[in-house]
Formats: structure tokens, C-alpha cells, sequence
């Protein structure tokens, strides 16, 4: 009852967890927010910038989707990045294209554009020399890769950091569709790995049904939950996950590069730090919890064979439905209705996430 209520409580948003955690095990001493304006003494203050929210992206009535596709400058991931766009990216749909075309249908005549989905692989390009995490005055893109490289398909771009999973790209992402989304009216921005096979036609079905456009898409997150114990956080797992263009800003400007260091997992954890990331946030967030709706297929993705197999035999049979929260990962006894028991081993498969 006390872990549903916490799970409760983190979707919320704002809520404070400088308390002790009870666990049958043992107490879980949490850390307070370094984001010391968000007590309850200082909380209107810190709200009055939140009272009159704009809401970010298109409009229109036409709910737009930024698709950012983590890869990098190394062979392997050019070969995937081929057989990427051979598949999903190689449809025959106009609503689906590469972000520039994207850019060049909105600068020509918004009312008429008719792509709703830009994609763009996100490769970070800064030399040794840059930081994991944008946080300076330099550019937030550069034009080619460190050595030179450039972008032949016109469906890269290339992020001034150094290259990294962990430790700064995916906030550097997000800081970068924020900017995007403004100036191109971008409603959501959807962050996904490469070894990620995405069903197109269920995502368009997806954001026609549940993703509304500006100015009802505040505040909003989502995909496959998952669960971290150490922060009493949900979170949306890292293979794909999304949220609107107003969080991406806060997530990518409001939230300094300390700020996101402060915050995260001791063992820093992509996914799981993002979530922590978002439900800093001073105001509720609204969760979209897609394990029941699963769009795309992860596991076994991984090399060319299995990938595009998958594509060719495996996508008639989604969406995915998995359970709405992890609870045999998250806490096997549970599972077996042995309850938390002191001494008991417990093997999990995400228990870096959990102690």
C-alpha cells in the first residue's frame, strides 16, 4: 500500500521526498531536492513563474511529433542507421519525414504542411575538448562531426558535446528539440534507441488518439513505466519514451547541467535520471503509461538480421501488451505472495536501479 502510494505521489510532480522511506528491509534514507526553492516556504515563489504557462508547439489542431533517433559516428551505428531507414524510415507515408523536409514545409506554409513526424538521428560531434552535457555559450549543433563528417542522407544532427549515453545526451537532446519545437511548432519531442524497431503506423494511430495538440499538451511524459527504488521515482523507460515541448524546456534549459548532476542516480542511469528530471518539476506531470500499448519491439534488436526480420514477420502482431508496472522485475517476492521479508534474496534484474 505504502510503495502505491509513493508511486502515486511521484506522479504528482513536485513532491519532496526528504523523508525517510519505510521498507520491510530496511529504512532507505533519501536525499533532499537540490532544488532548495521548491520547499514549502518558498513554493509560491517559485510557482509565480508557472502561473500564466505557454503552452509550446503547433496549433493547429495537428498534433506534431519530433522523433530523435540516438546513434553515433561509429561504423556499426552507420550500418544501422541504414537498415533503420530501409525499414520504419522507408515507408510511403507523408506524415512521417526527415526534419529538414519538416522545417521546409513549415517555413513555406504552415497551414498547408502535411509531415506531422520529423525524424533526425542525434549524434554527438564535439571534440574531447566539450563537455557530456550542453551547458555553455557554444553552439548546441554543429554542422559536420569532430573529424569532418558529414551528413550525406540530410537526417543527422550533430550535438556539441562530447559522445556519451549516460551523462548528458539525452538532456542535451531534449534542450535541443525544445528549441526546435519553439521556433517550428513541435508539440512532443520522442526520444529512442537505435536497436528500437517502431511500429509507424500504430504511432501515428497513438498520437491521433492520445496525444492532444498546444495548447492541452502541458506537462506531459511517457512510456514503457518503470519504477527506481533509490529515488521513489517512476520513469519511463529508455528505448522510448516522450514528452511535450514545455517539459523538454525545462528539462534542457530550466534545469542546469548541476542541477541534472544533483539529481541523478549515484550509478547514473539514462532513463532513470530523465524521470527524476521531469518530476522535478514544480507542477503535476501526467504520465502516459504506454506498457499496455507497446508500439515498438527492443529486445533482440540489436543486429541487422534480427531487426529486419522483425520487420518483415513480427510488426503484424502489435501492438505489445505488457503488464502497466514491472512488478515481477521490481520485487519477485511479491510475485510469489511472500511480501518484503528481512533476509530474503532477491535477484532483480534492474536491482542497480532499486538499492
Amino acid at each position: 500500500m505504502s510503495a502505491l502510494l509513493l508511486v502515486g505521489l511521484a506522479m504528482l510532480g513536485g513532491f519532496d521526498f526528504a523523508v525517510r522511506r519505510r521498507s520491510a528491509d530496511k529504512p532507505v534514507p533519501m536525499k533532499p531536492s537540490p532544488l532548495t526553492d521548491r520547499q514549502l516556504n518558498d513554493m509560491q515563489a517559485h510557482l509565480k513563474a508557472y502561473q500564466n504557462e505557454t503552452p509550446l508547439g503547433n496549433g493547429s489542431g495537428k498534433t506534431s511529433v519530433l522523433l530523435g533517433i540516438f546513434s553515433s559516428n561509429i561504423k556499426k551505428y552507420k550500418l544501422k542507421r541504414k537498415f533503420i531507414r530501409d525499414t520504419y524510415l522507408g515507408i510511403d507515408e507523408p506524415r512521417l519525414c526527415k526534419l529538414s523536409e519538416y522545417i521546409r514545409q513549415m517555413e513555406a506554409n504552415p497551414l498547408t504542411a502535411v509531415c506531422q513526424v520529423p525524424y533526425t538521428f542525434i549524434i554527438a560531434a564535439g571534440g574531447s575538448d566539450r563537455p557530456f552535457d550542453h551547458d555553455d555559450s557554444e553552439p548546441l549543433t554543429v554542422p559536420t562531426y569532430v573529424d569532418g563528417t558529414v551528413d550525406p542522407e540530410d537526417d543527422c544532427t550533430f550535438l556539441n558535446i562530447r559522445e556519451n549515453m549516460e551523462d548528458g545526451k539525452s538532456a542535451t537532446f531534449f534542450k535541443f528539440g525544445a528549441a526546435i519545437g519553439i521556433q517550428h511548432s513541435i508539440d512532443y519531442i520522442v526520444k529512442l534507441d537505435d536497436d528500437t524497431l517502431l511500429s509507424p503506423e500504430l504511432l501515428l494511430q497513438f498520437i491521433e488518439d492520445d496525444l492532444p495538440p498546444a495548447p492541452y499538451n502541458r506537462r506531459i511524459y511517457g512510456g514503457r513505466g518503470w519504477m527506481t527504488r533509490s529515488k521513489s521515482n517512476l520513469f519511463a523507460a529508455g528505448q522510448f519514451y516522450f514528452m511535450s515541448t514545455d517539459l523538454a524546456h525545462y528539462v534542457g534549459n530550466v534545469l542546469t547541467a548541476a542541477d541534472r548532476k544533483a539529481l541523478s542516480h549515484s550509478r547514473k542511469t539514462e532513463d532513470a535520471d530523465m524521470g527524476v528530471f521531469v518530476f522535478s518539476h514544480p507542477r503535476p506531470i501526467k504520465f502516459i503509461n504506454m506498457g499496455m500499448l507497446q508500439i515498438w519491439r527492443h529486445y533482440g534488436m540489436k543486429d541487422e538480421v534480427a531487426f529486419r526480420n522483425a520487420w518483415e514477420t513480427r510488426m503484424s502482431v502489435m501492438p505489445i501488451y505488457e503488464h502497466i508496472l514491472p512488478w515481477n522485475d521490481f520485487c519477485i517476492p511479491w510475485s510469489a505472495n511472500r511480501g518484503l521479508r528481512k533476509n530474503v534474496a532477491i535477484n532483480l534484474q534492474y536491482s542497480y536501479l532499486l538499492v
